[in-house]
């Protein structure tokens, strides 16, 4: 596998893992949470569920998401992209 290739499949499980672990805390099922769909007109997230997730992300990527940055968070794929930049490469 090239590192395209590598790239490309672990961007696809971190936004698959990302994805499930919204869902579970938002109690959908997965194929109903759309990666480009408000978190919170769509979703039906709020400020307690917000911070759940966050809380979630932090734990399972070992990151501290800066309070700055969580004004621009709108769409699941804000979320991705955000952990893709705080998230330790291996």
């Amino acid at each position: 596998m090239s590192n395209d290739q590598c790239q490309m499949s672990n961007e696809g499980k971190l936004s698959d893992d990302i994805r499930k672990l919204v869902a579970k805390i938002i109690k959908l099922p997965v194929e109903k949470v759309d990666l480009n769909a408000n978190l919170f007109t769509e979703l039906g997230v709020d400020s307690l569920l917000g911070t759940e997730i966050f809380a979630s992300l932090d734990q399972k990527y070992g990151i501290d998401i800066p309070e700055n940055k969580l004004a621009g968070i709108k769409t699941l794929n804000d979320i991705i992209a955000l952990v893709e930049t705080l998230k330790p490469s291996k």
